[in-house]
C-alpha cells in the first residue's frame, strides 16, 4: 500500500463529493462501518457527525479510520487509511451545513441534531479499478 500523499488524479478524484463508507474501531477492538459523507480540504479528510453517534464514540476511544470512495461504477474504488487528529464540537452547524450543501445542495435540517466535526490525515491508502 503506498504512502501518503495520493498522486494529483486521485487527489482530485476524493475532492468530489462521492459515496463512501467509513469504518472505526469499536472499544472491544471489533470494526464498525457506516456510510458517511466526506469532504477532502486541505490534505485532510473531514467527516461530519451527529455528536450521539458510535462513530464520534469510537474515534475518540481509537482515532484509527479508513474511509473507502466509490466511482460511479462502485468497481472504481479508493480506500484511505489514516488517524484523526483533531475533534471538535460543531455548535453552529458550520460543518455540517457545509458537507449538507456539498451533498445535497441545501443546509442540514438541525431538527435535534448535535454537530462534531472530526479532521484526519492520510497515512496510506489503496486504490481498485480505475477511480480516477
Amino acid at each position: 500500500m503506498p504512502a501518503a500523499p495520493l498522486p494529483p488524479e486521485l487527489d482530485a478524484f476524493l475532492a468530489a463529493p462521492r459515496p463512501a463508507v467509513v469504518a472505526t474501531v469499536r472499544p472491544d477492538g471489533s470494526p464498525s462501518t457506516a456510510a458517511t459523507w466526506y469532504d477532502w480540504r486541505d490534505g485532510r479528510i473531514v467527516l461530519s457527525m451527529d455528536g450521539n453517534a458510535a462513530r464520534i464514540r469510537n474515534l475518540r476511544y481509537d482515532p484509527r479510520f479508513s474511509l473507502t470512495v466509490l466511482a460511479d461504477d462502485w468497481y472504481d474504488q479508493l480506500t484511505v487509511y489514516g488517524r484523526i487528529v483533531e475533534i471538535r464540537d460543531d455548535p453552529d452547524y458550520v460543518e455540517l451545513d457545509a458537507m449538507a450543501v456539498r451533498y445535497r445542495g441545501r443546509p442540514y435540517d438541525r431538527t435535534g441534531a448535535t454537530s462534531v466535526a472530526a479532521f484526519g490525515v492520510i497515512e496510506r491508502w489503496h486504490a481498485f479499478g480505475s477511480p480516477a
